[in-house]
């Protein structure tokens, strides 16, 4: 008797040890166990609600866009196709916007499903003071007048005024659709917790910012042909352990934004996507502050920097050059427009002719992360070897972005991202903005007035020549450098094929496969 008591003992312990590990890299990620496929991913950060009012980024929440959808999709060229509207009219004026919703989308959790009272909720909602939204200018709320109903599967929306990018603010994640229902039954706090969404999987467990757990849905209205039926996202702060989880398979992916790591995995036969972050690498200057108040000292600080040798040297030819401080991925990026122009022989002609014949005292400010300080050892050294004597500082992200915002900071290189439209780059650089965002103290009547018309724009084609042209004009002040791009890689089992990444830089997995 003791020994089948025993022996069920331990069958007890190895059934309870395998539902354990269903989610922790056991054996379900190759499709064993109780039959899910399962795949894991690690994140180094995560916000710790699901409510795209509190989203600062599309990345904030990692599985947010499997869970949720708009109404309309955005792709990687910019154009924009049906989603949960089937099709859309615009009225001649420009002002007046008729979706025809499609019929049949269920809410996850049997929350019904989806109709036009729940879009005209998850855009509205943005405007309650109770869940303080901190995307109403994003999605720019203060501009649509109105928002009908006629029926279920009709949404009638009037602006006052024309915005040529509001089919794409739709198509972000501030204009992710929420269920109303759910929201009556749960409030605001349980919607942080458990996401409702219309999304190809739905919410299973866990908590945000810790690890969290999404299925299959099953009653998804779209094609997703894929075989993963559960993603488990764990919280995984520390790089070495990240990197220890993926080569033993605890893991079947992460974002490494170490660009000698992902070249090893490369090597060792990982896949690598490169994730549209809308970053570039970038050295500034405040031109209301000695020197760099002098246009010679500032070009000579331009001639000083050579693209190239962080192309090759830091980034392995992965990035290219910038061509203009508005990422190529952001809408209305100015492309291919700056030249690199190393010349460390002009450089030192410049600062002679400006009064410094034996070169001139500067201190470099970077950030003491895990990504800034290789970048900023490099472009000390160049400026060193130009003629700069040059002091390197690399202190903590609060202190810097503090220094910055207050006008202290006379010199600097960091990582800038900028939204997926570009208009808060754009305006953060005119005169009133100083101090406090225009770091560079960049003072000039004519970008202001063309920064005013493209955001005053009537149509995609004048907005896109305002901004051009003002970005044209800020360049030529030699006041910010965008020196190469900069993504973060998506690091993947070999085994997993299929997925997609959006341009919001999250992998989708409809589609996805996990072989055995």
């Amino acid at each position: 008797m003791r020994g089948k008591k025993a022996l069920l003992l331990v069958f007890v312990m190895v059934l309870f040890t395998v539902l354990l590990t269903a989610c922790d890299g056991g054996p379900a990620t190759n499709g064993e166990g109780d039959g899910e496929v399962v795949i894991n991913l690690g994140r180094s950060w995560e916000e710790k609600s699901w409510d795209p009012a509190s989203f600062t980024m599309p990345m904030d929440v990692y599985l947010a866009p499997m869970v949720y959808e708009p109404l309309v999709e955005l792709h990687m060229d910019g154009s924009i196709t049906p989603l949960l509207a089937e099709d859309w009219d615009v009225s001649e004026d420009g002002l007046t916007y008729t979706f025809k919703l499609r019929e049949g989308v269920q809410w996850h959790h049997g929350y019904g499903e989806f109709t036009a009272a729940d879009a005209k909720f998850s855009i509205e909602r943005h405007g309650d003071p109770e869940v303080n939204s901190i995307n109403i200018e994003n999605i720019n709320l203060e501009n649509i007048a109105s928002i009908e109903t006629p029926d279920d599967y009709t949404l009638i929306i009037t602006l006052d005024k024309i915005d040529v990018d509001f089919m794409t603010r739709l198509a972000l994640y501030y204009g992710y659709m929420l269920s109303e229902a759910a929201y009556e039954d749960g409030g605001l706090d349980k919607m942080k917790l458990f996401p409702v969404g219309t999304g190809p999987y739905q919410y299973d467990q866990g908590t945000p910012g810790t690890k969290t757990e999404i299925v299959r849905f099953e009653d998804y209205w779209g094609e997703a042909t894929g075989n993963i039926d559960r993603i488990c996202a764990t919280i995984i702060t520390d790089t070495n352990t990240m990197y220890s989880a993926l080569e033993s398979g605890e893991i079947d992916s992460f974002a490494s934004y170490d660009k000698d790591k992902t070249n090893e995995y490369v090597n060792m036969g990982f896949n690598n996507d490169p994730l549209p972050m809308r970053y570039c690498l970038y050295l500034g200057m405040n031109m209301q502050l000695e020197p760099f108040d002098d246009p010679l000292v500032r070009e000579a600080l331009f001639c000083a920097i050579d693209p190239q040798v962080f192309i090759e040297d830091l980034y392995y030819n992965t990035e290219e050059l910038s061509g203009s401080y508005i990422p190529a991925e952001a809408k209305y990026a100015l492309k291919d427009y700056l030249k690199p122009n190393y010349d460390p022989e002009r450089t030192r002609a410049l600062l002679a002719e400006a009064g410094y014949p034996d070169g001139i005292d500067i201190t470099l400010w970077s950030v003491n992360d895990a990504i800034s300080p290789p970048p900023a050892t490099l472009a000390h050294s160049q400026l060193e070897e130009a003629g700069f004597n040059c002091e390197l500082q690399l202190i903590e992200a609060g202190v810097f972005f503090d220094m910055c915002r207050a006008g202290e900071a006379p010199l600097w290189l960091l990582y800038n991202d900028t939204p997926p439209i570009a208009d808060h780059t754009m305006t953060r650089y005119m005169s009133n903005n100083y101090p406090g965002n225009n770091w560079c103290g960049f003072q000039d009547e004519e970008y202001d007035a063309l920064v005013e018309k493209g955001i005053k724009a009537e149509t995609e084609e004048d907005k896109a020549h305002y901004f051009a042209e003002a970005q044209k004009r800020m360049i030529s002040f030699n006041t910010l450098y965008p020196i190469t791009t900069y993504h973060n890689d998506y690091i993947s089992n070999s085994k997993l094929s299929g997925y997609t990444i959006g341009p919001d830089a999250c992998p989708r997995y409809h589609n996805a496969t996990l072989a055995e």
